[in-house]
Protein backbone atom coordinates (compact mmCIF):
# COMPACT_ATOMS: atom_id res chain seq x y z
CA UNK A 1 0.00 0.00 0.00
CA UNK A 2 1.17 3.52 -0.77
CA UNK A 3 2.38 5.55 2.17
CA UNK A 4 2.24 9.00 0.55
CA UNK A 5 1.18 10.83 -2.60
CA UNK A 6 -2.04 10.38 -4.55
CA UNK A 7 -4.02 7.45 -3.15
CA UNK A 8 -6.88 7.56 -5.68
CA UNK A 9 -5.84 4.89 -8.20
CA UNK A 10 -7.68 6.40 -11.17
CA UNK A 11 -6.08 9.81 -10.55
CA UNK A 12 -2.60 8.38 -9.89
CA UNK A 13 -2.73 6.39 -13.15
CA UNK A 14 -3.94 9.38 -15.19
CA UNK A 15 -1.22 11.66 -13.78
CA UNK A 16 1.46 9.04 -14.50
CA UNK A 17 0.44 8.95 -18.17
CA UNK A 18 0.83 12.70 -18.72
CA UNK A 19 3.60 13.87 -21.02
CA UNK A 20 5.00 17.23 -22.14
CA UNK A 21 2.29 19.45 -23.66
CA UNK A 22 -0.57 17.24 -22.41
CA UNK A 23 -3.45 19.16 -20.85
CA UNK A 24 -5.89 18.34 -18.09
CA UNK A 25 -8.51 20.23 -16.09
CA UNK A 26 -9.19 20.63 -12.40
CA UNK A 27 -12.81 21.71 -12.08
CA UNK A 28 -15.53 22.70 -9.69
CA UNK A 29 -18.49 20.34 -9.36
CA UNK A 30 -20.57 22.09 -12.02
CA UNK A 31 -18.34 22.28 -15.09
CA UNK A 32 -19.89 20.49 -18.07
CA UNK A 33 -17.51 17.90 -19.55
CA UNK A 34 -17.75 16.98 -23.22
CA UNK A 35 -18.50 13.37 -24.09
CA UNK A 36 -15.30 11.40 -24.60
CA UNK A 37 -13.23 13.29 -22.01
CA UNK A 38 -12.45 11.12 -18.98
CA UNK A 39 -13.78 12.41 -15.65
CA UNK A 40 -11.96 11.53 -12.45
CA UNK A 41 -14.71 12.34 -10.00
CA UNK A 42 -13.38 13.15 -6.54
CA UNK A 43 -16.52 15.05 -5.45
CA UNK A 44 -18.04 13.65 -2.27
CA UNK A 45 -20.49 16.39 -1.23
CA UNK A 46 -20.66 20.11 -2.02
CA UNK A 47 -17.37 21.60 -0.87
CA UNK A 48 -15.41 18.35 -0.44
CA UNK A 49 -12.76 18.14 -1.67
CA UNK A 50 -11.99 21.80 -2.21
CA UNK A 51 -10.44 22.99 -5.47
CA UNK A 52 -7.44 24.30 -3.52
CA UNK A 53 -6.94 20.92 -1.80
CA UNK A 54 -6.66 19.18 -5.15
CA UNK A 55 -4.27 21.84 -6.51
CA UNK A 56 -2.03 21.31 -3.49
CA UNK A 57 -2.24 17.52 -3.71
CA UNK A 58 -1.09 17.30 -7.34
CA UNK A 59 1.59 20.02 -7.39
CA UNK A 60 4.44 17.86 -6.04
CA UNK A 61 3.90 15.19 -8.70
CA UNK A 62 3.90 17.33 -11.87
CA UNK A 63 5.88 19.84 -13.89
CA UNK A 64 3.43 22.39 -15.24
CA UNK A 65 4.26 25.08 -17.77
CA UNK A 66 1.04 27.08 -18.01
CA UNK A 67 -2.63 27.32 -17.21
CA UNK A 68 -5.81 28.76 -18.67
CA UNK A 69 -8.69 30.14 -16.65
CA UNK A 70 -11.92 31.97 -17.42
CA UNK A 71 -11.67 35.77 -17.45
CA UNK A 72 -14.48 35.71 -14.91
CA UNK A 73 -12.04 34.19 -12.37
CA UNK A 74 -9.68 37.18 -12.50
CA UNK A 75 -9.12 38.82 -9.11
CA UNK A 76 -11.25 36.20 -7.40
CA UNK A 77 -10.49 33.27 -5.10
CA UNK A 78 -10.01 30.63 -7.83
CA UNK A 79 -7.28 32.67 -9.50
CA UNK A 80 -5.64 33.30 -6.13
CA UNK A 81 -5.67 29.57 -5.30
CA UNK A 82 -4.04 28.64 -8.62
CA UNK A 83 -1.38 31.35 -8.36
CA UNK A 84 -0.54 30.48 -4.73
CA UNK A 85 -0.50 26.71 -5.23
CA UNK A 86 1.01 26.29 -8.67
CA UNK A 87 2.70 29.56 -9.63
CA UNK A 88 2.25 28.90 -13.36
CA UNK A 89 1.76 31.65 -15.94
CA UNK A 90 -1.95 32.04 -16.64
CA UNK A 91 -3.87 33.17 -19.69
CA UNK A 92 -7.54 34.01 -19.69
CA UNK A 93 -10.43 33.30 -22.03
CA UNK A 94 -14.17 33.89 -21.70
CA UNK A 95 -15.96 31.14 -19.77
CA UNK A 96 -18.43 30.54 -22.61
CA UNK A 97 -18.30 30.73 -26.40
CA UNK A 98 -16.59 28.91 -29.26
CA UNK A 99 -13.10 29.72 -27.95
CA UNK A 100 -14.03 29.92 -24.30
CA UNK A 101 -12.96 27.80 -21.36
CA UNK A 102 -15.80 25.30 -21.69
CA UNK A 103 -14.86 24.70 -25.34
CA UNK A 104 -11.18 24.13 -24.41
CA UNK A 105 -12.15 21.33 -22.03
CA UNK A 106 -12.56 19.08 -25.08
CA UNK A 107 -8.75 19.26 -25.58
CA UNK A 108 -8.03 17.86 -22.11
CA UNK A 109 -6.89 14.30 -21.49
CA UNK A 110 -9.11 14.23 -18.40
CA UNK A 111 -11.02 16.38 -15.92
CA UNK A 112 -10.52 16.10 -12.16
CA UNK A 113 -13.92 17.00 -10.68
CA UNK A 114 -13.81 18.41 -7.16
CA UNK A 115 -16.66 19.24 -4.81
CA UNK A 116 -15.87 22.96 -5.10
CA UNK A 117 -18.86 25.32 -5.29
CA UNK A 118 -17.00 28.62 -5.73
CA UNK A 119 -17.87 29.91 -9.24
CA UNK A 120 -15.17 29.65 -11.93
CA UNK A 121 -12.97 27.28 -9.91
CA UNK A 122 -11.65 25.68 -13.07
CA UNK A 123 -8.18 25.59 -14.58
CA UNK A 124 -6.82 23.88 -17.68
CA UNK A 125 -3.18 22.96 -17.03
CA UNK A 126 -0.47 22.18 -19.56
CA UNK A 127 2.34 19.85 -18.57
CA UNK A 128 5.99 20.83 -18.83
CA UNK A 129 9.11 18.73 -18.76
CA UNK A 130 11.62 18.42 -15.90
CA UNK A 131 14.74 18.70 -18.09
Amino acid sequence: MLTHGILNSQLAAALAKLRHKDQFVISDCGLPVPQGVEVIDLALVFGIPRFSDVLNAIKADLVLESGIMAKEACNKKPEEWVKESLGVPLTYVPHDGDEGFKALVSQAKFVIRTGETTPYSNVLLRCGVPF
